[in-house]
């Protein structure tokens, strides 16, 4: 079937309930996916540009058809687009809040506003592909949380190794990069089903890339249980769901307890969750540095800094003899066998 190009009233348009974009809170309603594009996604630069220069053709907007109860038709391509088309047009978004600043539009623009040109009738996989192209793989990136929303999407349910690399091949990315996204977002449904995860109680608006980037680490998966060939819709087993509680309150956060840790603490956390004595420290107190010190990784660090320490004082031994009676060199000689003695002491010795 070939793409058909029509000129549609902009009051014929919906916002897409599939966009990857959108958080599940939001659901199918057309006035709270409104504001969650005006506030959490953005659209000032798409108003500013609109109402200086009208609606100029470029990236297509591509569509499917509404509900009957709506009808119409579904933006799939363009849903910033539309939000800004229907403030530039008077329209409000229809929930009582504040309303957002939409700059002054004369009359010639607001012309170019309706009708659009849409394009309806392309075949699932070369929409995926495009979709793919220009926002999993190019500079229009979205998200991570879009790109896992729209894989899992488009894989429709087939999570086997055959239908995941092909679908990275369509995308232009790799299939670990795929399957990882698909991982995280699979493994916070779960959370979510089994009351461990409520996306309204998150430290952060943008928690997805910090539990992705923590998840792809080899003690978490191991900690989780993760780390098979198959996925699953359950990616966590059951026997691991206390352990993804906590670690869902660690990088993401709960209700009672706050996120305590960024993407730059996966070398540490992964270090406390080889030691089961630093990750029983760890659960007690949530205090990664403080459970460091059960870990190898500290034993490593002090073992190289006291080798560093027998290093300078042997470099130091070549000139001693010659600066002995200075005063600033008898209290540091001091300081070092105050030093020693107390290291001494520590090692039992």
């Amino acid at each position: 079937m070939p793409i058909e190009h029509k000129d549609v009233h902009l009051g014929e348009l919906h916002f897409d309930p599939e966009n990857p974009r959108l958080p599940p809170s939001v659901g199918d309603d057309q006035v709270k996916i409104f504001r969650y594009l005006v506030d959490n996604i953005g659209i000032e630069d798409l108003l500013r540009a609109l109402s200086s220069s009208g609606m100029i053709p470029s990236d297509p907007i591509i569509v499917r058809a509404a509900d009957i109860s709506l009808g119409g038709f579904y933006v799939i391509e363009g849903n910033r687009r539309l939000a800004a088309l229907k403030l530039l047009s008077g329209e409000q978004i229809g929930d009582n809040l504040p309303p957002p600043k939409v700059p002054h539009v004369h009359a010639t623009i607001k012309n170019t506003f309706d009708p659009i040109t849409v394009e309806l009738g392309w075949e699932p996989d070369a929409l995926a592909s495009y979709l793919g192209y220009k926002h999993v793989t190019s500079a229009k990136e979205w998200s991570p949380e879009a790109k896992a929303r729209f894989v899992r999407h488009h894989s429709a349910g087939d999570f086997t190794e055959k239908n995941l690399r092909q679908f990275s091949r369509q995308l232009g990315t790799t299939f670990p990069t795929l399957k990882r996204w698909l991982i995280a977002d699979l493994t916070l449904d779960e959370a979510q089903r089994h009351g461990l995860f409520d996306p309204q109680y998150a430290t952060t608006k943008r928690y997805f890339g910090r539990f992705y980037t923590l998840l792809g680490g080899a003690e978490v998966q191991k900690f989780l249980g993760l780390g098979g060939e198959l996925i699953s819709s359950d990616p966590i087993p059951a026997e691991k769901l206390k352990n993804l509680e906590d670690f869902i309150g660690w990088s993401v956060g709960t209700k009672s307890k706050k996120a305590m840790l960024s993407s730059r603490d996966q070398s540490r956390l992964e270090a406390v969750l080889a030691s089961p004595r630093a990750l029983k420290y760890f659960r007690t107190t949530r205090d990664l540095t403080s459970a460091l010190l059960y870990t190898e990784y500290n034993t490593a660090e002090i073992a190289t800094q006291l080798r560093s320490a027998s290093y300078t004082i042997e470099e130091c031994l070549v000139k001693l003899n010659d600066v002995k009676d200075d005063p600033s060199v008898i209290d540091a000689f001091e300081d070092l066998t105050r030093a020693f003695e107390k290291a001494k002491l520590n090692m039992g010795r």
